[in-house]
């Protein structure tokens, strides 16, 4: 008996625990403080533009990029801390005694960055809506445009438990995020380069107010959607490799990501 269970092989877990992992992940992300006080950001920003009335340009980037910066930008952080909350716990050993494995737990977490992303899209829809009915566009973002945002969310949840798994360090995502943003800011002041950045301001503002309309900058966006798709793919590749016990389909991913990354960012020019 002794020896057969020595000979007994670990059962994998079932497919299905990782998506039932997700919903808990995903709800634990969405009311993590850090990500609840972006939200919470967004929404009073949101409301007084919309009670005060915005301006034709600010109705655009309303929709195109406020929420890359609120809650997309504190996702980080609210994902880092996540990612490694039973680290900070100190019971990591107590996982060892569960049926799913850190790859289960690290795609779980994946999957539950889809949450955030999708209540932002929601949100952005919403909002979209409302400045179409009430006329406050001098022109109507499109479904790339409304998408463009949630997709960013998206992509700074994938970073911040990437950093986790790699960096579960408190410092780390900080560091990432400001530098993130100063990137992104500095990048968006150079044509094309701007176009590289994860937040892209598609409004031409020109010389005036934000109460003129003046048009868009060139570029594709639906090229940028998929460029930042790709970026997402390489962040959960990056997170997963660290884990997973069969690799080859991860570096797989990740190189396809990278096709995709290049394939929209060279689709996304002028």
């Amino acid at each position: 008996m002794s020896a057969a269970v020595a000979l007994a092989r670990p059962v994998a877990p079932a497919r299905a625990l990782a998506p039932s992992l997700a919903w808990v992940e995903a709800r634990r992300l969405l009311l993590h403080p850090v990500m609840l006080a972006g939200w919470a950001f967004w929404l009073f920003a949101t409301g007084d533009t919309l009670i005060r009335g915005a301006t034709v340009l600010g109705a655009f980037e309303l929709v195109n990029g406020a929420l890359s910066f609120f809650p997309g930008v504190p996702a980080i952080l609210a994902a880092h801390m996540v990612a490694t909350r039973d680290r900070r716990a100190g019971s990591l050993d107590l996982l060892g005694t569960l049926p799913g494995r850190a790859e289960e737990r690290v795609r779980a977490l994946c999957l539950a960055s889809l949450g955030p992303a999708l209540v932002g899209l929601v949100l952005n829809t919403a909002v979209w809506a409302y400045l179409l009915v009430t006329d406050q566009y001098g022109g109507v973002p499109g479904v790339w445009h409304i998408a463009q945002a949630p997709v960013t969310i998206l992509g700074a949840c994938l970073l911040g438990i990437m950093l986790g798994v790699w960096a579960p360090n408190l410092f780390t995502p900080v560091l990432a995020l400001v530098a993130l943003v100063v990137v992104n800011m500095w990048v968006s002041e150079r044509d094309p380069h701007r176009l590289f950045a994860p937040a892209v301001f598609w409004a031409d503002w020109g010389p005036y107010d934000g109460t003129v309309w003046v048009g868009l900058h060139t570029g594709s966006v639906f090229g940028h959607v998929v460029y930042l798709l790709g970026l997402c793919g390489m962040a959960a590749a990056a997170a997963l490799v660290r884990v997973a016990e069969q690799r080859r389909t991860v570096v797989a991913l990740g190189l396809a990501s990278v096709g995709v990354a290049v394939l929209g960012g060279w689709s996304q020019l002028p």
